[in-house]
């Protein structure tokens, strides 16, 4: 029984992974079309999420131990600028068109409520 539960827990973790993962590509792969971005693929905004998702939590955690992100702008400049490199790097595009495809990516982390 306590196995069952454990599945059940982990099914429904992964489920709401890829639903986070699919609504964050969404919202990146409109950005990438409203700011015409020419390798605009569902598939590579979802690369994008992926790696933003990974690259935020590795940042996170050493911006931690480095203690910079207590006060000063340092640490989300620092968080913002990998954000719009990974955007940048997977859609091959330069760095304006990545910064309104994150925009679009921000809006999208609010509306999913993280």
């Amino acid at each position: 029984m306590a196995l069952e539960i454990l599945g059940l827990g982990l099914t429904a973790l992964l489920a709401a992974v890829v639903i986070f993962f699919v609504v964050m590509a969404f919202f990146i792969w409109v950005g990438a079309k409203f700011a015409a971005i020419k390798n605009a693929s569902f598939g590579n905004a979802f690369v994008s999420a992926i790696g933003i998702t990974i690259l935020t939590i590795v940042l996170g955690a050493v911006l931690a131990l480095l203690n910079i992100t207590s006060g000063g702008l340092v640490g989300p400049l620092i968080s913002v600028l990998v954000t719009v490199w990974v955007i940048k790097s997977v859609f091959d595009t330069n760095w304006g068109r990545a910064f309104i495809a994150w925009i679009f990516s921000i809006i999208g982390a609010f509306i999913v409520g993280i």
